[in-house]
């Protein structure tokens, strides 16, 4: 057993509509493992009985929050080095890999850090190379770093030459298979989101950004609604404005307005029935990906998945086994493999339910957590 501390954003349990309430419910299960875990977050709206939450002091003002919240983070692991053995970094926000450094470096604690994506810091400025330089730090620093997959090991040595392969270990990402499975939607949760009928539903959820193909996948979909019109493609998640912008100008061009919804947030016990009411969940991500938890969420569900052959995508979504592959910017070959799914409810059900097998065999909590805190446990014995 190990005593523990890491970091989140946000502690906001299921209502929050983005990866913290996932990592709520996972540090929750991982805690059961451990002798103790300290959870440090600058915006907590939820208490929790599994595990202790540090409430990190910020100052609200935009040009000295980023800083505040690097001191806090730094000065908690500080304030807690006598009580815990391992820092766990599950993210690489600069406050996290900045705590990480300062605790590896001057405290000479064991530490870890999971890199959940191949995505960092981009468009290039002086605040992202910044960043990036304390990444870096931090992955140098570090006992042991996680990847998601091997297919992710060719673009982290780009970022990252000098590291060790010795010192990287893979792990699945995971989802809660008990929450997440095949099964009905709440017509009432539901009906809060889609307003009116469809003929079938194609669903995307994550950022709104360019790094997410979105305008790819809206050209996809026009194609699709031309052959098979009465369709709807929802897209949930935060939008980055000016891109959100672009995309929204399109579907007009395009004459999308009532056929593409953008739903916005949404918590993430109510994405739950919309992954249960979708045709297809898409996903066209044009690179910078680990294995997207949306997708094994969705994969979970019991459906079938179209998405684009970038990183660890294809360790979830097997060509032809549990979904439908496509090569970045293809949108055409987005369009047909949509298309062919729509056409075949037999090739459906039976890419869900290879899916819903895959998730079970590879991608669940009660396999998954219980290696993490092997790998807690363990770095603290390579003293």
């Amino acid at each position: 057993m190990v005593r523990v501390i890491t970091f989140v954003r946000r502690i906001a349990g299921l209502l929050e509509p983005s990866l913290e309430s996932e990592f709520y419910e996972e540090f929750s299960l991982l805690s059961k493992y451990l002798d103790e875990l300290i959870v440090v977050s600058d915006i907590v709206d939820s208490t929790s009985q599994d595990f202790k939450i540090y409430k990190a002091w910020t100052m609200k003002i935009p040009k000295l929050y980023g800083i505040t919240k690097i001191i806090s983070y730094c000065y908690s692991v500080f304030k807690y080095r006598k009580m815990v053995d391992v820092i766990y970094v599950r993210t690489f926000s600069p406050p996290e890999t900045a705590a990480l450094w300062f605790g590896k470096k001057l405290l000479k604690k064991k530490s870890v850090i999971l890199l959940p994506s191949t995505w960092f810091f981009e468009p290039s400025s002086l605040k992202n190379n910044i960043y990036k330089w304390i990444l870096r730090r931090a992955v140098y620093a570090a006992d042991r770093v996680i990847l998601y997959t091997p297919l992710m090991l060719n673009e982290i040595k780009k970022y990252f030459p000098k590291l060790s392969e010795e010192k990287i270990l893979y792990l699945h990402n995971a989802v809660n298979i008990l929450r997440f499975s095949p099964g009905e939607p709440d017509d009432k949760v539901l009906k809060m989101y889609l307003k009116h009928q469809f003929r079938y539903l194609l669903l995307y959820v994550g950022r709104i950004s360019r790094k997410k193909g979105i305008v790819d996948l809206v050209k996809a979909f026009e194609i699709v609604n031309s052959e098979e019109p009465g369709g709807i493609l929802a897209l949930a998640g935060r939008e980055e404005e000016k891109y959100a912008e672009k995309v929204r100008e399109l579907i007009k061009d395009l004459g999308l307005v009532d056929s593409v919804i953008f739903l916005g947030p949404i918590p993430n016990q109510d994405v739950i029935n919309l992954m249960r009411a979708c045709t297809i969940f898409v996903y066209s991500s044009i690179g910078g990906e680990g294995i997207p938890r949306a997708i094994l969420e969705s994969m979970a569900c019991g459906k079938p998945v179209v998405a684009t052959k970038v990183s660890g995508i294809p360790e979830a979504v097997k060509d032809g086994e549990t979904g439908l592959t496509v090569e970045v910017g293809n949108h055409t070959s987005f369009a047909e493999k949509v298309l062919r799914l729509l056409r075949d409810e037999a090739l459906r059900k039976t890419l869900g339910e290879n899916a819903r097998k895959l998730v079970e065999k590879e991608f669940s909590y009660s396999l998954v957590i219980p290696k993490l805190a092997e790998i807690l446990t363990k770095v603290t014995s390579n003293r």
